[in-house]
C-alpha cells in the first residue's frame, strides 16, 4: 500500500513531467467554471426556448475538444512551437481582418468580434492572444541583444501589438487592447529591457489608451457609470448595479448553490462576463476567497515554471509561460474587478469559468503550451541529475 501511495504522490507525477499543482488548479477551476454554466444559464436558455442545460452542453462540448487539442499541443516541443511563430502571427492577422468582413464576422450588440464558422460562433481575440505571446516570445529570443541595449529593439515588437490593437478597436474590443499592452510589457520586462523604457513603453500606452477611451462617447458613459452606477441605475448604470447587488447578496456563505435572484434576467451577461457576480451570490465571501486562491495557485506555478525554464537555457520557454501566466492573471483580475465596480466594463470573461467555447478553448490550449514547458523543465533536471550520477559512478 505504502508503495502504491507513493506512486499517486505530487513528486510522482512531477517525475513523468505534469505539474501537480498546476493541474490541480486547472482541473478545479474547470470544475467550478461547469457548475456555474449549469447554475447561471439556465435562465436565459428558458428565455430562447433552449431546454434547461442548452448552454452548459455547449461548454462541456468546447471542454472535450480543449481536452483533445490540449493532448495534441503537449506534443509539440517549445523548439517546434517557435518556429511556427510567424505562421501563428499571419494567422492572428488573418483572424482579426477576416472578421471584419460582413457575412463572415458576426456582429452582436455593435460589436463584430465573432467568426461565423457555420457550426459555432468564434471570438478571434482569443486565439491572437495566445498567437501574439508565441510571437513575441520568439521574437524577444531572437533579438534579445538588441531588445536588452537599443530602444528600437523594444519599440518592433510593441508595434506589432500596436498593429493588432488597431484591428482590434475597429471591431471595437477596447478591454483586449489594453491587456495585451500589459501582457507585451510584461513579457519584454522579462526579457531585459531597460526598467526606464518600460515606464516610457507604460506612460505612452496608458496615455493613448485614454485618449482612445474619451474618443468614443458610450466609452466615456462607462467611465462616468463606473464612478457612480447608483446615479443610472435604471439605464446605463444597471448591469454593475445589479452585479453589486449581486455580490452583497452573497455575505459569508451564500444564498446556496443554485438559488441566485439576479440571475433571473435582472443581471445581464450573467453565464459570461458577470458570472462572478453570480458566483459571489450563491457561495458568498468564503466562495470568491476560494476562487481567487485558485488563480493565486495558478499563476504561482505558471511563473515557477517559467523561473525553471529561465534556469535552464530556455528562454523561449520562460517567456511564452511568462506571457499566458501574466495573460490569465490579469484577465481574472479585471474580470472580477469589473464585476466588484473597480474598474469599468471591459466585456472580458473569468478564465476557465466563463460560458464561452472560443474562450474556455484557447485558455486550456495555453495551460497545454505551460504543461509542455514543465515537461521539458523536468527533463534537463532528470538528464542533469542522470550526469552527475554517471560522473561519481
Amino acid at each position: 500500500m505504502k508503495k502504491q501511495a507513493n506512486k499517486l504522490s505530487p513528486g510522482s507525477l512531477l517525475a513523468v513531467g505534469v505539474d501537480f499543482w498546476l493541474a490541480v488548479a486547472a482541473v478545479a477551476l474547470l470544475s467550478i467554471g461547469i457548475v456555474m454554466v449549469a447554475s447561471s444559464s439556465v435562465a436565459i436558455a428558458d428565455h430562447y426556448n433552449h431546454d434547461a442545460f442548452y448552454y452548459l452542453k455547449k461548454h462541456v462540448v468546447f471542454v472535450v475538444a480543449g481536452l483533445f487539442l490540449s493532448a495534441v499541443l503537449m506534443a509539440i516541443s517549445s523548439e517546434n512551437l517557435s518556429k511556427m511563430a510567424w505562421f501563428l502571427l499571419f494567422l492572428a492577422f488573418a483572424l482579426l481582418i477576416l472578421v471584419l468582413i460582413p457575412y463572415l464576422g458576426v456582429k452582436v450588440n455593435g460589436a463584430r468580434r465573432w467568426l461565423n464558422l457555420g457550426f459555432a460562433r468564434f471570438q478571434v481575440v482569443e486565439a491572437v492572444k495566445l498567437a501574439l505571446i508565441v510571437y513575441l516570445a520568439s521574437y524577444l529570443v531572437r533579438h534579445q541583444a538588441a531588445v536588452q541595449k537599443q530602444l528600437m529593439g523594444a519599440v518592433k515588437p510593441l508595434g506589432i501589438v500596436a498593429a493588432a490593437a488597431f484591428l482590434l478597436l475597429m471591431q471595437p474590443d477596447f478591454g483586449s487592447v489594453v491587456l495585451l499592452f500589459a501582457i507585451s510589457l510584461m513579457m519584454i520586462f522579462m526579457a531585459g529591457v531597460r526598467l526606464r523604457y518600460v515606464v516610457l513603453f507604460g506612460l505612452v500606452s496608458v496615455a493613448s489608451m485614454a485618449m482612445v477611451a474619451v474618443a468614443q462617447p458610450y466609452r466615456v458613459r462607462r467611465l462616468t457609470n463606473f464612478m457612480d452606477p447608483f446615479e443610472h441605475k435604471y439605464d446605463s448604470g444597471f448591469q454593475l448595479v445589479q452585479a453589486l447587488i449581486a455580490i452583497g447578496r452573497g455575505e459569508w456563505s451564500g444564498v446556496g448553490l443554485g438559488a441566485s435572484v439576479q440571475k433571473l434576467f435582472y443581471l445581464p451577461e450573467m453565464h459570461t462576463d458577470f458570472i462572478f457576480s453570480v458566483y459571489a451570490e450563491e457561495l458568498g465571501y468564503l466562495g470568491v476567497l476560494l476562487l481567487v486562491g485558485l488563480y493565486g495557485l495558478l499563476t504561482w506555478r505558471i511563473f515557477a515554471i517559467a523561473r525553471e525554464a529561465l534556469g535552464n537555457g530556455n528562454l523561449f520557454g520562460a517567456y511564452t509561460a511568462a506571457g499566458i501566466g501574466s495573460w490569465l492573471a490579469l484577465q481574472a483580475f479585471l474580470s472580477m474587478a469589473v464585476n466588484l465596480g473597480l474598474v469599468p466594463t471591459k466585456g472580458l470573461t473569468l478564465p476557465l469559468i466563463s460560458s464561452g467555447g472560443s474562450a474556455i478553448l484557447m485558455n486550456m490550449l495555453a495551460l497545454a503550451v505551460v504543461l509542455r514547458i514543465s515537461y521539458e523543465n523536468r527533463r534537463v533536471q532528470q538528464a542533469t541529475v542522470r550526469r552527475r550520477k554517471e560522473k561519481h559512478s
